[in-house]
C-alpha cells in the first residue's frame, strides 16, 4: 500500500509541473488586454463593489475614509487593470491620489517602482467639459480617475460615469466616459 501511495503521489507531482509549465508559457503567450476595456471594466467595477466595500473602509481609527479609499482604489488599480494589461516589470502611474499605505510610495505593491507607462485620454472631437462648462476640443489628456458630476462638482462616488483628467495647460476636466477612449503612452 505505502508503495502504491509514493506512486500516486509522484504522479500527482508529474501532473502538478506540467500544469505548472503549461499555465506559466501561456501567461507568458498571452497578448496585452486592450486597455481601453480594461479601464472600462474597472469603472463597472468600482460602480458594482462601491455600495458593500465602503462600510468596510469608513470609521478606521488610525487613518482618514478618503486615505482608506484612495488605497483600497490603488490596491484594485494594480491587481485589475496594471497586471492585466502590461506585461511583467511594467507598471502604471498610480490611480487618483495614489495610495497612503506605504510612506513615500504612491503604490500598494511593489512600493519602491516608478512607473514606465501614463493612461492617456483621446478625444479626436468636441467635447463638453462639464467641470468648466464649455466645449473643448483636446487631442489627448493625463487620466486620473473616475467620478460622479453633482451639482457643478466631481465626487469620488457611484455612479462613476465621467472622467477626471488634466489637459495640456494642467487644467482639470470632467468629460463623460463615453466621450474618451484610453491608451497607453510609455513613460520615457
Amino acid at each position: 500500500m505505502d508503495t502504491y501511495f509514493k506512486a500516486l503521489v509522484g504522479i500527482l507531482q508529474k501532473v502538478t509541473d506540467t500544469i505548472k509549465t503549461l499555465y506559466i508559457k501561456r501567461v507568458l503567450d498571452m497578448k496585452e488586454v486592450d486597455i481601453d476595456i480594461a479601464i472600462r471594466h474597472f469603472a463597472e467595477f468600482m460602480n458594482e463593489s462601491w455600495a458593500s466595500v465602503m462600510p468596510l473602509l469608513e470609521d478606521r481609527s488610525y487613518t482618514t475614509n478618503e486615505s482608506s479609499i484612495a488605497d483600497w482604489l490603488q490596491l484594485n488599480w494594480e491587481i485589475l487593470v496594471e497586471r492585466k494589461v502590461l506585461k511583467l516589470n511594467q507598471y502604471l502611474e498610480v490611480y487618483g491620489e495614489g495610495a497612503d499605505f506605504n510612506g513615500a510610495s504612491s503604490r500598494i505593491t511593489d512600493v519602491s517602482i516608478l512607473p514606465n507607462y501614463a493612461v492617456k485620454v483621446r478625444f479626436g472631437k468636441e467635447v463638453y467639459d462639464f467641470l468648466n462648462d464649455e466645449s473643448v476640443f483636446i487631442t489627448d489628456s493625463d487620466f486620473i480617475e473616475f467620478v460622479s458630476f453633482k451639482d457643478g462638482f466631481y465626487q469620488r462616488e457611484p455612479n462613476f460615469e465621467f472622467v477626471l483628467l488634466e489637459d495640456n495647460s494642467g487644467l482639470e476636466r470632467v468629460v463623460p466616459i463615453e466621450e474618451v477612449k484610453f491608451d497607453l503612452e510609455e513613460i520615457g
